[in-house]
């Protein structure tokens, strides 16, 4: 059995803004952790206090994940700034759920020459890691294979390597990298790479990819795990041997498996699941 703890993902299923609604759906799966919404999470919260988010995962067993940290780091320096006070009131919360992984999108094309765009993101990452620190959360950047923004002018980098001299730049401790299997198997990364980053990975996205070339692919394609072609075997064993032991959110954007009603999505997860981990 792997270490990893299959983990469901509100961008999988049916979109409902009740935390709630989206846990039990979780739980009557069998998931024992999901990934979450904050902006659903700080709702629950403003309607019925922290208490009762604390309470809606205990109830039913789920250990929470890893949510989007809000930070505007691509953009205005306004709206970066503005973002921080946002920032921090959500890692407040996920702090006081035991949840001490918040996602930054890296992205893989920009609009700025590499260099400076990385000066820029290891600033402002650098800003998001110590406002969050305080609140014992590490931050976790999501390096991104296929090539979704084709109309920015310059690439930046697409895989493991690439994220590794980021968190150098950045120099920080609470900052490590979120290894998501698709856009791994998209980017640029190999599977000695996994091992390279070793315990720098503090969250895993778990899909699956379907046969062709990965360079022409999009978001829209992924696939739940074993219904692709990825080595899913090899990468969990490799993820294993470099220490990662947490959630591993299953991440698609799928159009009929979001239309089902809310259980059945998650249900149809699980058994996805179960086939590739024998769990939940």
């Amino acid at each position: 059995m792997s270490a990893l703890i299959p983990a469901l993902h509100p961008a999988t299923v049916a979109q409902v803004d009740d935390l709630e609604i989206y846990l039990d759906a979780a739980a009557a799966a069998g998931f024992q952790a999901a990934d979450f919404s904050m902006p659903a999470a700080r709702a629950l919260e403003a309607a019925a206090g922290r208490d009762a988010v604390i309470e809606t995962f205990q109830s039913r067993g789920i250990q929470p994940g890893a949510w989007g940290a809000g930070a505007q780091v691509i953009g205005a320096h306004a709206d970066f700034d503005a973002s921080l006070n946002e920032v921090a009131d959500n890692a407040a919360l996920g702090a006081a759920l035991g949840a001490r992984v918040a996602a930054v999108v890296v992205p893989n094309r920009v609009d700025r020459p590499a260099d400076a765009m990385l000066d820029l993101l290891a600033l402002r990452i650098g800003d998001v890691a110590d406002t969050v620190a305080g609140e014992g959360v590490a931050l976790s950047l999501e390096f991104i294979g296929p090539n979704i923004w084709p109309e920015q002018p310059y690439e930046l980098f697409s895989g493991i390597q690439g994220t590794l001299g980021l968190i150098e730049r950045i120099g920080r401790v609470n900052v490590g990298i979120l290894f998501d299997t698709y856009h791994f198997h998209c980017g640029d990364s190999e599977l000695a790479d996994i091992a390279v980053a070793g315990r720098a990975i503090n969250h895993v996205h778990l899909n699956d990819a379907p046969p062709g070339d990965p360079t022409t692919f999009d978001d829209s394609v992924r696939r739940l795990p074993g219904d692709g072609v990825m080595d899913l075997s090899a990468i969990l064993a490799a993820l294993e041997a470099a220490g990662y032991e947490g959630p591993g959110g299953v991440e698609i954007f799928n159009d009929d498996l979001r239309a089902l009603p809310i259980s059945e999505g998650a249900a149809r997860v699980a058994a996805a699941c179960r086939r590739v981990l024998g769990q939940p």
